[in-house]
């Protein structure tokens, strides 16, 4: 009975996900986009909207495939995993003022990575390379935003000319 309810229960959230991301989309849809290299108020929440709106219809679209018979429980909640988390956290701030954006941000996501053994040593390290170049390439390239930057910020912009 348990195991049918909670089943019910990620087809529920999973739709309700689907819904807000639907909401989200058209709520940003109504501001102006603008253009890339002067963006509105609209551009971030539209490619945002998109976004979530593909991921959680993939979601739901998991969700519904899967059998019943098929869901297995999570393992058990474990204090250890949310204390590390919060740990690499609550130490980002420190390692942003010393190491800047690049660094402390690849350390942070690098050890999240490894804390939760999401693919092994070396995919974490191209993972997490890349979400930060990624990250720094979108938020301080091409959006603007200004970001915390030490020698490997600045050669970055002197690629960027």
């Amino acid at each position: 009975m348990g195991s049918r309810r909670e089943f019910m229960k990620q087809k529920l959230t999973a739709a309700s996900w689907f819904c807000f991301s639907i909401l989200y989309l058209a709520g940003g849809w109504g501001l102006s986009a603008g253009t890339m290299r002067k963006p509105g108020p609209g551009l971030l929440p539209r490619m945002v909207g998109i976004g979530l709106l593909v991921l959680t219809g993939i979601h739901l679209w998991q969700t519904l495939r899967k059998s019943e018979e098929s869901q297995s429980s999570s393992g058990p909640f474990n204090p250890g995993n949310v204390l590390g988390m919060a740990t690499a956290i609550l130490v980002y701030p420190v390692l942003l003022y010393y190491l800047k954006f690049i660094l402390a941000t690849f350390a942070v996501v690098y050890f999240m990575l490894l804390f939760l053994k999401f693919k092994g040593p070396v995919w974490d390290f191209i993972i997490a390379l890349g979400l930060v170049v990624l990250s720094f390439l979108v938020f301080a390239m091409v959006l603007g935003v200004s970001l915390v930057s030490g020698p490997i910020e600045e050669f970055f912009f002197r690629l960027r000319g």
